[in-house]
């Protein structure tokens, strides 16, 4: 994890969006590969292991349904989603389930942009590339911080849909492996292909 991902961090035990604290065990450079997340106003503690923050349990871990049931014609394409999200320069970008996948052609096609990935599956693992997060049932992020969001098709349901337009900024884009999907909060820019793209509108 990014020392710098600390302020963006949220606690999933209470909807206080106070910024977390941490406290690190060992680093390596700029990135966090043993130590605790905490949150001083619950108390609530979260092991970061292996460079991931484990906010939670998986709720797909071990189910075959991000590598298995995905032929490599279905699989997302870095350049189309980076297109898509219209991202440049700096800021963060949220890939969450199998989209994670996308980080290594993301960071070469932007390489200013900070990846946050989200119950990434086994294969990604830590690197200087991406910050990794688990949870159980939402994104553990501060609402309104990131500048894109790429949802992997398995992830494509609420609560997911939701927390992906909730932690972007306004204005800023969604992308989803799934092009029937209806996502309150966004404006439908596309739907085809078998992705659909929306941008945060700042309304319910």
């Amino acid at each position: 994890m990014f020392i710098e991902l600390t302020e963006l961090l949220r606690c999933p035990a209470h909807p206080d969006e106070t910024y977390c604290v941490l406290s690190s065990e060992e680093t390596v450079g700029r990135i966090v590969t043993r130590g605790t997340i905490g949150c001083p106003i619950c108390r609530a503690e979260y092991a970061i292991e292996n460079g991931t923050v484990k906010f939670g349990i998986d709720p797909l871990l071990g189910a075959d349904s991000r590598s298995d049931d995905i032929t490599l014609e279905e699989m997302l394409d870095p350049e189309t989603v980076q297109a898509l999200l219209s991202v440049e320069g700096s800021g963060y970008v949220v890939l969450l389930g199998s989209a994670a996948r996308l980080s290594n052609g993301l960071a070469e096609l932007a390489p200013g942009i900070q990846l946050i990935g989200v119950n990434a599956p086994p294969d990604v693992g830590e690197s200087p590339i991406i910050s990794l997060l688990q949870a159980a049932a939402d994104i553990p992020l501060r609402s309104s911080v990131v500048h894109g969001a790429v949802i992997g098709r398995e992830y494509a349901v609420e609560p997911w849909l939701a927390e992906g337009v909730r932690v972007l900024i306004d204005n800023m884009r969604l992308v989803v492996g799934g092009e029937s999907v209806t996502v309150t909060g966004a404006k439908r820019l596309a739907a085809e292909r078998g992705l659909w793209v929306g941008v945060k509108t700042g309304l319910p």
